[in-house]
């Protein structure tokens, strides 16, 4: 099947996945730990971030053909393999995708539609999905490449217009937080905006053309969605404070929420959130898509588009099931996830560059 696309489109599937639900959660778990500094935890975080794409690239341009899951099995063996391909399956499927449609249906119940049944808001964000996803990866990508102009110019139209409500005495005094607290913004950010970008190796670089120009837009990509969270972190805290930001559980839409031009140009936070919602949904499509081709790799299916329908609602129904509560979601996002994505995002990668190297060197023994 050929459902290869271009070096800039990956480069714009990276960016879309690096903003994606972190624009809505990093400036407040950055801001709950370091306080007015959480925007030097976004610049660090973005460097640690570019040192863990290298080390995917690295196992990406050994093994080109492969995607995680075979690779995995090639390398670990049979039964090993299969233990860990399942692992990663898991991670995007049930974990990533299903976390995802749970968040986009409740956060538009919640904020804006809040008369419609997370049920149906869940509903239309999976059939959305699987629609594209029927039409495949290549589809996808030409999509994102016709949205991003719109999110950008929403993004810039959004920045500019709440800079008159800025106070920049809410960044300082800079450089107070401790060492401890530093940590684990870093790790909160690794969590939501980085460790899952490993699922890219489903599709990169066996679905991307252009295999030197792929690796510099995967770089490139996480660099600039560093630094669009960057700008929205240091916007919020600027017009939040640090406690705001971090007491609001979708800081920058409250932060859009505060967008006054002269009493007329107001009340226009639902555009900004479409740009959060094409950026979700662009992660969203990711994460079906590295689970879908990862399970049909594992049983052998031809074509991954035969699974799109089955786990759709599949997804629907674990949505509300595996997140019973605010509360539980609150715990799980802030303290759990960044360290179970880690196990994917960093241990499985290191695992089989390690393996790859030790094989490698007892054959040329």
């Amino acid at each position: 099947m050929n459902d290869r696309i271009n070096a800039r489109q990956f480069l714009l599937l990276v960016i879309f996945f690096t903003i994606g639900s972190s624009v809505l959660f990093v400036p407040s778990v950055t801001a709950a730990t370091a306080k007015q500094d959480a925007w030097i935890s976004i610049v660090t975080g973005t460097g640690l971030s570019l040192l863990l794409v290298y080390l995917y690239i690295a196992v990406a341009d050994r093994y080109p053909d492969l995607s995680m899951v075979e690779l995995s099995q090639k390398l670990l063996g049979r039964w090993l393999g299969t233990v860990v391909s399942i692992f990663l399956i898991i991670n995007t499927f049930v974990v990533g995708a299903v976390s995802l449609v749970d968040f986009a249906g409740t956060f538009v119940s919640r904020q804006i539609m809040p008369d419609t049944p997370v049920y149906a808001a869940n509903t239309l964000y999976v059939l959305s999905a699987v629609i594209g996803l029927r039409m495949g990866l290549r589809t996808i990508a030409r999509a994102a490449e016709a949205m991003f102009p719109l999110t950008m110019v929403l993004f810039v139209i959004m920045i500019l217009t709440v800079s008159p409500n800025m106070n920049t005495d809410n960044l300082l005094p800079v450089l107070e937080v401790e060492f401890k607290p530093f940590i684990k913004s870093n790790i909160a950010y690794l969590g939501f905006s980085t460790f899952p970008t490993v699922f890219f190796l489903m599709m990169y670089p066996s679905c991307v053309r252009e295999g030197k120009k792929a690796s510099k837009a995967f770089l490139l990509g996480t660099l600039l969605g560093g630094l669009f969270l960057l700008v929205i972190t240091v916007a919020c805290i600027a017009v939040l404070g640090a406690e705001g930001t971090a007491r609001q559980a979708y800081p920058s839409y409250t932060l859009a929420k505060k967008i006054n031009i002269a009493n007329f140009f107001t009340r226009i936070e639902v555009l900004m959130a479409t740009l959060w919602l094409i950026a979700l949904y662009f992660k969203l499509i990711v994460y079906f898509y590295a689970g879908m081709r990862g399970l049909a790799q594992l049983f052998k299916i031809q074509d991954y588009r035969a699974l799109v329908l089955p786990l759709g609602v599949i997804s629907l129904a674990l949505s509300r099931i595996l997140y019973s509560s605010a509360a539980f979601r609150h715990e799980w996002d802030g303290k759990i996830w960044p360290v179970y994505v880690a196990t994917s995002g960093l241990l499985i990668p290191l695992l089989l560059l390690g393996t790859g190297a030790v094989r490698k060197r007892i054959r040329s023994r």
